[in-house]
């Protein structure tokens, strides 16, 4: 599945022609028939699948495993060591509004604080040099959750799986449900209630009401929850507890982001459900704290020079190999993004799914400027040094192979990797955003080697 030889250890070396030795075994036609079958048992509208998929050495998925776990491990390191707990300090560094600091400030407690790095999932860009990190998800609702099992589960049950197994080889990946969950429970509290606790899985945005809802029901349920949804705006929250309906809730799940947060929630709904969870009377996952987290410009504390003392040296050594050069654009760091723009990539610090991304090698010196001028004038924007030499798998579509640029983003829960969101778009597209709202097919990282070989990730 890979055109050169750089990387020899990224995927698994005595699987790399298996998909042609398997049509070659089975015929094209039956081939076909399975990779159509694969498609139909985990339809799900919007989100093409991969298929074949890639299958990746073990001891690359350890490597990803520990850089996604170390990353994330630096970013909850940040408010002490680089702020000295002056969280307004690490506000004003990430150019937040006042209203947004002002909301962010009333969440800083030491529940919420443990709460807000406790789903995470760092997206790392496959280049010849190896995996680097472009950005570092920190929330509740994370892209993937969705996906991880059901593509191993479906994948299972393919000729492609049988044929592999015949050889002597297996697949193996982590069960993100049951990570997910042993993270998930441990931020319930214990709580005297009729029946099965209820987990209300809350939305902001009124349009986003059916989307996706009974794979989260399906999840919460398997721990023993009972479960309901709407939108955050309806809970009731009253003295004795939070209800929708009339039905009392035990547990929120904010199945939304801190931009959505901004912009479909007023801050006495959320400041509310905070109270209610200081106060015992419900688990509010996650509050808005995370959004500290999760910001891009983070990456700029860990790259920049300035903050160097605050890591060790093997810390530096990590940073060097994994995340590229980010920095704020200001007033001050516009001439570097002006004068680099070959180089760079202009993206918003907290947006996701692709969006507002500039490519400085795409458009033209005046586009540019105005971008830069555009940014530095706001908050809230960074500039990142473009990957070089990106690595590219060769994806079979039914009837030709074609190369592709690859996202691999690994869910973290409660510092244990938990299975990885694998995201790959037509090199040949033109479209270097490797996101599925962009156009590029997921799936999940799968390990292959021996059947003999036992993998505990």
């Amino acid at each position: 599945m890979t055109r050169t030889g750089e990387l020899s250890t990224l995927l698994a070396p005595d699987l790399v022609d298996s998909w042609s030795e398997y049509q070659e075994t089975v015929g094209p036609e039956a081939a076909r028939e399975d990779s159509d079958a694969f498609a139909a048992g985990i339809y799900r509208k919007g989100w093409p699948h991969i298929f074949p998929p890639p299958l990746f050495s073990s001891e690359f998925v350890d490597e990803l495993s520990h850089a996604a776990r170390t990353v994330v491990g630096l970013l909850r390191a940040v408010p002490e060591r680089v702020f000295g707990g002056d969280f307004a300090a690490w506000m004003e560094f990430q150019g937040l509004t006042r209203e947004e600091s002002e909301l962010l400030t009333r969440s800083l407690n030491k529940r919420n604080l443990q709460m807000a790095s406790r789903f995470a999932r760092p997206d790392f860009v496959l280049t010849t040099g190896g995996p680097k990190v472009v950005e570092v998800n920190v929330s509740a609702p994370l892209g993937g959750m969705n996906t991880v099992d059901p593509y191993v589960k479906q994948f299972r049950s393919s000729g492609y799986f049988r044929h592999l197994q015949e050889a002597g080889y297996d697949v193996s990946a982590p069960e993100m449900r049951s990570i997910w969950g042993e993270a998930f429970q441990s931020l319930v509290r214990p709580r005297q209630s009729d029946g099965r606790p209820v987990v209300f899985e809350a939305i902001a945005d009124s349009n986003d009401i059916n989307s996706g809802r009974q794979a989260f029901e399906k999840l919460v349920g398997s721990f023993g929850f009972a479960y309901a949804n709407g939108l955050v705006q309806d809970l009731d929250v009253r003295a004795d507890g939070v209800y929708y309906e009339g039905r009392r809730v035990d547990v929120v799940f904010t199945m939304y982001t801190w931009l959505e947060t901004r912009k479909f929630v007023p801050a006495e709904i959320t400041i509310g459900l905070m109270e209610a969870d200081a106060a015992g009377l419900v688990d509010f996952i996650a509050p808005p704290t995370s959004a500290l987290f999760d910001h891009k410009a983070n990456l700029e504390l860990l790259t920049s020079d300035s903050f160097a003392e605050c890591f060790t040296g093997a810390e530096r050594d990590f940073i060097r190999r994994y995340v590229p050069r980010t920095f704020r654009v200001t007033e001050e760091t516009a001439p570097e993004a002006l004068a680099d723009q070959s180089r760079m990539v202009l993206k918003p610090g907290s947006d996701y799914g692709g969006r507002g991304i500039v490519f400085g090698d795409r458009v033209s010196g005046e586009e540019w400027s105005t971008a830069i001028d555009a940014a530095a004038a706001g908050s809230g924007f960074i500039c990142q040094q473009r990957l070089e030499e990106l690595w590219t798998g060769q994806g079979f579509n039914g009837t030709e192979y074609r190369d592709h640029y690859v996202c691999l983003g690994p869910l973290v829960f409660a510092d244990k990797y938990a299975g990885t969101f694998v995201r790959w778009a037509d090199a040949a597209s033109g479209n270097a955003v490797i996101n599925v709202k962009q156009g590029a097919e997921s799936g999940a990282l799968l390990a292959g080697h021996a059947a003999a070989v036992r993998r505990s990730s």
